[in-house]
């Protein structure tokens, strides 16, 4: 019969004779399920890859005197069309018809546009370029918010005049060059000026806060829990439950610092104005994220993944913009995006090469238990990056916030998270020096950190405190940050989304 000594005791003794066997020990409560490993399973967190925010780190970081919006500007080649208001046979009559020769005769006829781009001597082209070449005459003349142009065409044919087709109003004009006579001649053509727009951002501060109790400060961490050292490649073996809290604060602190530069959308009114306050009464301010400000770039959306079309938006994005050893573009992305490229790279391979190329086949000891297979190999290999043609270059990069799936709760048909399937080129880099996507930081202000000692303080030799900030037994770490970005230049950006996530 059990006998129960005391309220405090925990389960009763157990009793035998004879042989002692391991399932005595267990029943006993003695023995220990052996583990297979001391590492804590971290099912729901992953961390392959570069994080964003260690990214951004590896080129200049720029630091602000004070949390004022930051600003900059961009400014265009002075290149670009114009769009016809209207044609007319007399600077004041009715737009041209069906049957007007305009130009015929080398006569002037007269064009409308919406601003004053062109000056006289230009010769400008519609559609057809080398077909119906025209020539300013004169200084243009304002007609309401219009400006009216005079033209000839430059032609040897007597009777050639433009059809009126070509003159439909929205037709596009564009400058080519100023052609003077050799002798004497007056004055030549005017060039065209753009002037830079600014662009702003606002810096976001975030704080994130934990309460350790005391008597948890030097608690052994029995469970135990190693993690990789990136630099060393050491584990790093956390043996009291603090170190874990210390760790776990964070990892956590920098997914929000991640998600902050990723996904944030400026809280700004159109007035200015912001409309979020805190419990001080101040307001608070939320900057834009690096997506929205890709978003003036435009974006992609696909139901089909191909390398074609892949390198069609590459050349959109590339031609006549950037020199051909300029061409190297970088996309975030999934794992389920990685491995869509790769299955779209491997079939459009087979195009070029057999798929089973030597070079991909290896030698393996392991041959599945087969008997009789003498020699065993193995298929394998992934591709992350595509050289394309007119030295276009696209390389993945696998970010696990695409394939976070506490954020991410749209489903793909194909398996996964839909976000998994984006890609988001960024173009992280420099060109001449400069990166084109920037972490701003307020000086002194990009690793807030402190804490509040209670009773006991974790940080003293002897864990006590003479001095307390709290009468609380436990400590509060702190930190936090302001931190903002900048997109310079969005065109050099574009995102690729399934079109289940339009």
């Amino acid at each position: 019969m059990a006998l129960q000594f005391s309220e405090f005791q925990m389960y009763d003794a157990q009793h035998w004779s004879g042989l002692t066997t391991a399932n005595h020990l267990h029943s006993i409560y003695q023995g220990r399920p052996q583990k297979a490993t001391d590492i804590m399973r971290r099912i729901h967190t992953t961390n392959f890859g570069v994080d964003l925010d260690s990214q951004l780190s590896k080129y200049k970081v720029k630091y602000l005197d004070t949390d004022d919006d930051f600003t900059w500007e961009l400014i265009g080649s002075g290149k670009k069309n114009v769009p016809l208001v209207e044609a007319r046979l007399t600077p004041t009559g009715n737009a041209v018809a069906v049957g007007d020769e305009p130009g015929k005769n080398v006569t002037s006829f007269y064009l409308v546009f919406p601003e004053r781009w062109f000056t006289d001597e230009h010769i400008i082209v519609g559609h057809k370029n080398e077909l119906y070449s025209l020539q300013i005459q004169s200084e243009p003349v304002a007609d309401s918010t219009n400006w009216i142009y005079e033209v000839k065409l430059i032609t040897g044919d007597t009777d050639l005049f433009v059809p009126v087709e070509e003159l439909a109003a929205g037709t596009r004009w564009s400058r080519e060059w100023s052609l003077v006579e050799s002798t004497l001649s007056k004055k030549g053509g005017g060039i065209n000026f753009e002037s830079p727009f600014g662009m702003r951002n606002t810096f976001s501060m975030i704080r994130m806060q934990h309460t350790l109790p005391g008597n948890m400060v030097n608690r052994p961490f029995a469970t135990g829990f190693k993690v990789k050292d990136a630099k060393s490649g050491k584990l790093e073996n956390f043996v009291t439950w603090m170190q874990y809290e210390d760790y776990v604060f964070d990892q956590q602190y920098r997914l929000e610092k991640n998600r902050l530069l990723m996904f944030a959308r400026s809280n700004r009114g159109t007035n200015g104005q912001y409309y979020n306050f805190g419990k001080s009464g101040h307001v608070k301010k939320q900057g834009a994220g690096i997506r929205q400000q890709m978003e003036s770039s435009g974006t992609e959306f696909y139901s089909d993944f191909s390398i074609e079309w892949l390198l069609s938006v590459l050349m959109d994005l590339s031609e006549g913009k950037l020199p051909t050893d300029q061409r190297h573009f970088v996309a975030r992305t999934g794992e389920r995006g990685a491995v869509q490229f790769h299955l779209a790279l491997e079939n459009h391979a087979q195009l070029f090469r057999p798929l089973f190329d030597t070079t991909r086949m290896f030698s393996t000891s392991n041959n599945g238990g087969m008997a009789g297979v003498s020699m065993a190999y193995g298929y394998g290999g992934q591709f992350l990056d595509y050289m394309g043609p007119n030295g276009i270059r696209f390389s993945i990069s696998v970010d696990s916030m695409y394939d976070d799936r506490e954020r991410n709760k749209i489903l793909h048909p194909n398996g996964g998270v839909a976000e998994s399937y984006r890609y988001d080129i960024m173009d992280i880099g420099t060109t001449n020096g400069e990166p084109n996507i920037q972490k701003f930081y307020v000086k002194n202000s990009d690793n807030i950190y402190g804490y509040e000692p209670g009773l006991r303080d974790p940080y003293s030799p002897t864990g006590k405190m003479s001095q307390m900030s709290h009468s609380t037994d436990g400590y509060t770490v702190h930190r936090g940050c302001q931190v903002g970005v900048a997109v310079y230049d969005p065109s050099r950006t574009k995102s690729l989304i399934p079109n289940i996530l339009y």
